[in-house]
C-alpha cells in the first residue's frame, strides 16, 4: 500500500502550510497559496497539495490511474467526506472531484499526528500556487491519438462506470483513458434522433461529435468547441 500522510496548517485565509511525508524518510513542507480568499484555506490547500504530490510531483515515482493500492492519511476529515461524496463543503468539491474519478477505491484516514514529519526549522519550504483554475477542475487533459487532447471529465467517468456492459471496471478512470487512447477510434455521423436531443440540450448540434471503435457497441460522446474537445458522456448501443 502506497500511503501519504498531509497535515494541514491554516496561516491565513488565502495559505496553508502543508507538512507531507511517503514512510518516515521522504518528507517535505509546502506552502500553499490560494488565489482567492475561504475560511476553509486549510481544507482546499490540503486537497491542492495532495493533488500537486500525486500527480505533478509524482511522490510515488509514476501518475496514479486509480486509487486502489493507495492510501491517503489526511488531516481534515471533510476530505474523506468529500471523497465519498457526503460533505456539505461546497467550496470543496471541485478541488476534491479527482479523488471521486482519477483516484477512485482511494483508502483514506484521518489524523493530525506530526510524527515523522519534516522539521520547519531544518527543511526548506516549496512554494505552490493553487490556482482555482487549474486545481478546482473537475477533468483531465488526456493526449490521445485519434482525437487529439481530450478532456476527460468526472461525469464522463461516473457514466462510463454506470453503463459499460462488459463488466465495471475494478480502475473505472484508467478503463476509460485506454478505450480513448486506442489508435483506431473513429468518428461516425450523429443519429438524427440523437442530434435533435443535442441541439435542445446546447443550442446546436454541429459541434457534437460521436467517436467509436468498429468492434465496439461502446461510443464516446464528444464536444468539440474550436478544436477544444471535451468527453460529455458513453453509452452502448
Amino acid at each position: 500500500m502506497m500511503t501519504l500522510t498531509t497535515v494541514s496548517e491554516q496561516l491565513s485565509s488565502i495559505q496553508s502550510r502543508v507538512f507531507w511525508r511517503v514512510g518516515t524518510q521522504r518528507k517535505g513542507i509546502l506552502n500553499v497559496t490560494l488565489d482567492f480568499e475561504s475560511n476553509d484555506s486549510a481544507l482546499l490547500c490540503e486537497l491542492c497539495a495532495i493533488r500537486y504530490l500525486l500527480l505533478e510531483k509524482q511522490v510515488f515515482g509514476r501518475v496514479p490511474g486509480t486509487g486502489i493500492g493507495y492510501k491517503l492519511v489526511v488531516s481534515k476529515g471533510a476530505i474523506k467526506k468529500l471523497a465519498r461524496g457526503r460533505s456539505d463543503k461546497k467550496c470543496a468539491q471541485k478541488f476534491s472531484a479527482f479523488l471521486q474519478s482519477r483516484l477512485a477505491g482511494v483508502q483514506i484516514e484521518v489524523s493530525t499526528k506530526t510524527e515523522y514529519m519534516a522539521n520547519i526549522e531544518e527543511e526548506a519550504t516549496e512554494l505552490l500556487l493553487a490556482e482555482r483554475k487549474r486545481y478546482a477542475g473537475t477533468f483531465d487533459a488526456i493526449e490521445t491519438p485519434a482525437m487529439g487532447t481530450v478532456l476527460v471529465t468526472a461525469h464522463a467517468v461516473s457514466r462510463y462506470s454506470e453503463r459499460i456492459t462488459s463488466g465495471k471496471p475494478k480502475a473505472p478512470w484508467l478503463s476509460l483513458v485506454k478505450r480513448i487512447q486506442n489508435p483506431e477510434l473513429r468518428i461516425y455521423p450523429l443519429a438524427e434522433r440523437e442530434r435533435r436531443r443535442k441541439a435542445q440540450k446546447y443550442g446546436t448540434a454541429d459541434n457534437i461529435e460521436e467517436w467509436g471503435h468498429p468492434s465496439s457497441e461502446l461510443y464516446f460522446l464528444v464536444l468539440n468547441d474550436q478544436g477544444i474537445r471535451t468527453l460529455v458522456t458513453i453509452y452502448e448501443r
